[in-house]
């Protein structure tokens, strides 16, 4: 009697415990599933307002020349760092390199200004139309003639270096005629 239990119902009933599991576990996933289903043309419809968006979205600088081009990328950061309310001390010009079908612009800023300024202006970077890259980046603290009391760390004073690189069309070249 115990081996037939063992060889014959035991299994049955193994059997009917797990499909009596994964028939729970189905029921449990059907409203999950019939929410998904029903947002599906919601995100579908997303998916094509964003990929309209980012074939219209401007991923270049703009400029006939590499120059216009990085005048207009300095003139862009100046506005920007006046927004903040940070100073730029300096402005230079780096190299224009080609890199697959396009020019990479940079110019070296040296900016001061207090510790969340910086941070706007580096976050409004990052943020700007078309993209920028920042690199390089080097921030210093400003030495305080002594007895000065800092009433926190947002009144700190630092001084920033950093280099900022945007891209240009390589097709768009402008021949200079001496």
């Amino acid at each position: 009697m115990g081996s037939v239990y063992l060889l014959g119902v035991a299994p049955l009933v193994d059997f009917y415990q797990q499909r009596q599991a994964q028939i729970e576990d189905d029921r449990l996933l059907l409203p999950r599933m019939a929410a998904l289903t029903a947002q599906l043309p919601a995100l579908r419809a997303q998916i094509s307002r964003l990929e309209a968006a980012a074939r219209t979205r401007k991923v270049t600088l703009e400029g006939a020349s590499d120059a216009l081009a990085s005048a207009n990328l300095q003139s862009r950061i100046e506005s920007i760092a006046t927004v903040v309310g940070a100073q730029i001390g300096s402005t230079e010009s780096l190299p224009v390199e080609s890199r697959d079908g396009y020019r990479r612009i940079g110019l070296r800023f040296a900016v001061s200004g207090a510790y969340e300024t910086l941070i706007q202006l580096l976050a409004r970077l990052e943020e700007a139309t078309p993209p920028l890259v920042v690199d390089n980046l080097q921030i210093h603290g400003v030495l305080r003639r002594p007895g000065l009391l800092q009433t926190g760390p947002t009144d700190i004073a630092l001084d920033a270096g950093f280099d900022v690189y945007g891209f240009r069309s390589g097709d768009k070249t402008v021949s200079v005629v001496p």
